[in-house]
């Protein structure tokens, strides 16, 4: 991941304070809208580090899945065995 360095301003936003982040941060991190994050303290700076959630259904799960195409039908991963679903 290349550097970056960016300004940025403090702003009034109710009773606190608020800075952009810059869009090419935004982008390289992969940021969504409405992000979770968490906000320390470190050697006199602060750090922003998102949260990564985990997935709560199979359709968050695999979101960015990309075929491969390796794949043209059904792996046989052989006889049900113990407690798994026949198949």
């Amino acid at each position: 991941m290349e550097p970056i360095k960016e300004q940025t301003r403090l702003a009034k936003w109710g009773n606190s304070k608020a800075a952009r982040i810059p869009s090419q941060i935004i982008k390289q991190l992969k940021l969504d809208d409405n992000q979770d994050m968490t906000i320390t303290i470190e050697n006199g700076s602060i750090v922003l580090t998102p949260i990564k959630k985990n997935p709560t259904n199979i359709h968050e799960l695999f979101k960015d899945w990309k075929d491969d195409g390796k794949r043209d039908h059904e792996l046989d991963w052989g006889k049900s065995e113990d407690n798994e679903l026949q198949w």
